[in-house]
């Protein structure tokens, strides 16, 4: 007589969408790895590479890894660094991302600041015999520069807030096209303000905290760094955890 087969134990309910993210397990959750110290100084070597373009793939690649196993509930989230293919082909997607929103905001901010200087030295030039016209000139060349600059910080600070939501998507959904999701991307961060806005605040104490890596770390700066990354990467998937109709 066969054996009967045991019941498949219920899926535990999915978290739900309200709640805040655990601010405090943002700094904590690193070291409840047991191989937290070495996953951390690779990360901190790339991080180092990254001055040399190609370590940023195999960091952004680990944050996407650690985005996703975050948002899906890994009791230890921290991805371990056996698979640098994997990692690498992630990192391309994420670091893909970066150069379009970069190129975007420099065209953005590059083609006007281009069209004030080639004006103002032009009517500089034709202004070159009047000293109160050419004064003039260069009075409201230089409110225009000022203009263009009020347009960059308000663009960069436009991006710091959304690129982290941009490429998290990138990441979850494992789609380069899912990180220009505009839509899903404003809905999210509409319906998960408070978290997002406690996701930052994390990495930035965490940045803040990483420029005294020498001191706090005794191994460098740049592992630091990466630790900053990666409690950023660990709140945005808790944040997604929370939510989990996003993913």
């Amino acid at each position: 007589m066969s054996t009967p087969t045991p019941p498949i134990p219920p899926a535990p309910p999915p978290p739900s969408s309200s709640g805040s993210i655990d601010f405090a397990r943002c700094f904590t959750f690193v070291t409840e790895d047991p191989a937290w110290v070495s996953k951390i100084l690779i990360g901190g070597a790339f991080t180092f590479a990254s001055t040399f373009v190609v370590g940023l793939f195999f960091v952004g690649g680990y944050w996407a890894r650690l985005v996703r196993r975050t948002a899906a509930g890994e009791a230890l989230p921290l991805p371990g660094w056996d698979d640098l293919g994997g990692i690498f082909n992630d990192g391309i997607r994420i670091a893909g991302l970066y150069l379009v929103y970069g190129l975007a905001a420099f065209l953005v901010v590059g083609i006007p600041a281009a069209a004030v200087f080639g004006l103002v030295f032009a009517a500089g030039a034709l202004t070159a015999h009047s000293e109160v016209a050419s004064a003039l000139v260069q009075a409201l060349g230089a409110l225009g520069f000022l203009a263009i600059y009020a347009v960059f910080a308000l663009l960069a600070l436009a991006a710091n807030i959304v690129l982290p939501v941009a490429l998290a998507r990138a990441a979850l959904r494992e789609s380069f096209r899912e990180g220009l999701a505009w839509r899903e991307i404003l809905a999210f961060l509409r319906a998960n303000l408070g978290n997002y806005v406690l996701a930052l605040l994390a990495y930035l104490v965490a940045s803040f905290a990483s420029q005294f890596g020498l001191l706090l770390c005794c191994v460098g700066v740049f592992p630091a760094l990466f630790w900053a990354y990666v409690i950023l990467a660990y709140a945005i998937g808790s944040a997604v955890r929370l939510n989990p109709a996003w993913a």
